[in-house]
């Protein structure tokens, strides 16, 4: 048999806003803004570039149920350029964009196939005159789907290639909702030769026998999508199948800390910011990169990075010089975790204020449970006062260490 080649796409979220992001400056605004766009554009090319058999776009195409006409949009001339290419298209809804969603009605290509929700179903992928390959597939109706879909998959006898198409969490996968659960045994039971998976968003395999694997989300859409987004290039045979990875996203992510431990100053603490800075533009593949850094460590300069203004400011300078620089890279945001240069075992054997609320706080760091309990205790009046529950993006634990750690230098500064 022939070999046969597809992309495997999923988790678009075409149109989607990147929230949480301070995105201030308009060209960061407006990549943003096309990113999941462009990431599709590059979807496309890549097909017709490849001269592949076909696409499948595992759920999620769209970022909500009530997604914008622009998205719709987006897609329907896509499809018309695969179509055009002679390019077939084979499409799944997921729980952000399930058939009970909001659409405009746009006419796609005959090209196009768009499984249904009610049932698994079945198509033929036709070259010269002979069937290539079955591909099924089954979308879902609404949001909340939790029934096992995988188990109505079967593969028909005489299929040359049989390829599935599911949106699923298989094997239950942390961190993710559990829609559409199954299991590597399930996909096996159903005899495909591929399962193209969605809504997990980092690409690897589930399972070798039968290949199962997710290709991740085309761009990353928040700072937990760490480094490439993109798609698979599938290379099936009568030996198994090959997936090749291709970045198609615009921006990248990356979360970054920077030790200050060895650090005397702010001079000191700009050029550390700038070599990390440089070190994530080496590595971006010339792709701008949304960039979080965290500064850690015990450090003379904490005490600097205590003043008022101080870290935004420098945060603020780093930004506008990253920026103009190429490829461009935007500081989201600098976040001051570092802590006093103290040892903290001579005050923990002090006598007075200093020793005691050391103490105090070492008893509570072991105890993650009565940290816990004293923190809410702390935060009741303000939850009181908001009628809403402060969310916190540290742990309990941590909050202890940084309260210890402004009472020292408040303390140390007085010279108690």
């Amino acid at each position: 048999m022939r070999t046969l080649r597809f992309v495997h796409a999923s988790d678009l979220h075409l149109d989607a806003t990147f929230g949480g992001v301070d995105a201030t400056d308009e060209k960061v605004a407006g990549a943003l803004e096309r990113a999941t766009l462009e990431a599709l554009d590059r979807v496309v090319q890549l097909c017709i570039d490849r001269k592949v058999d076909f696409l499948v776009i595992a759920g999620d195409l769209y970022n909500s149920s009530d997604h914008s006409l622009r998205a719709e949009l987006a897609f329907q001339r896509a499809m018309r350029r695969l179509a055009d290419a002679g390019i077939d298209a084979f499409v799944v809804r997921g729980n952000h964009d399930p058939a009970d969603g909001w659409s405009a009605g746009l006419e796609l290509p005959e090209s196009v196939v768009v499984f249904p929700a009610d049932r698994v179903e079945r198509h033929e992928v036709v070259r010269d005159g002979e069937v290539v390959c079955a591909v099924y597939g089954r979308s879902f109706g609404t949001r909340q789907v939790t029934e096992n879909l995988a188990l109505e998959f079967s593969r028909e006898d005489g299929d040359p290639y049989a390829v599935a198409v599911l949106h699923a969490n298989v094997g239950q996968r942390e961190g993710w909702d559990n829609y559409a659960p199954c299991t590597a045994d399930d996909l096996r039971a159903a005899g495909m030769d591929y399962w193209a998976l969605g809504h997990i968003h980092a690409a690897g395999r589930v399972s070798d026998i039968p290949p199962a694997a997710y290709s991740g989300s085309t761009q990353g859409l928040d700072p937990t999508e760490e480094g490439p987004r993109g798609c698979y290039v599938v290379h099936l045979d009568e030996d198994g199948a090959i997936e090749e990875f291709v970045e198609t996203a615009s921006v990248r992510w990356r979360g970054l800390e920077v030790a200050t431990s060895d650090l005397q100053g702010i001079d000191d603490l700009r050029s550390a910011l700038e070599e990390a800075c440089a070190g994530v533009r080496e590595s971006s593949a010339d792709r701008p990169t949304i960039v979080r850094l965290g500064l850690t460590g015990r450090s003379t300069v904490h005490t600097d990075l205590s003043r008022p203004g101080v870290l935004s400011d420098l945060a603020a300078d780093l930004r506008q010089e990253q920026l103009e620089l190429d490829p461009w890279i935007w500081v989201d945001r600098v976040r001051d975790r570092t802590r006093l240069a103290l040892d903290l075992d001579e005050i923990l054997v002090e006598e007075g204020l200093r020793g005691d609320l050391a103490r105090l706080a070492r008893q509570l760091e072991e105890d993650p449970v009565e940290a816990g309990r004293a923190v809410e205790e702390v935060l009741a009046p303000v939850q009181f006062a908001l009628a809403v529950r402060p969310e916190l993006e540290i742990s309990s634990e941590e909050v202890v260490a940084r309260a210890l750690d402004l009472c020292l230098d408040l303390l140390s500064r007085e010279g108690t």
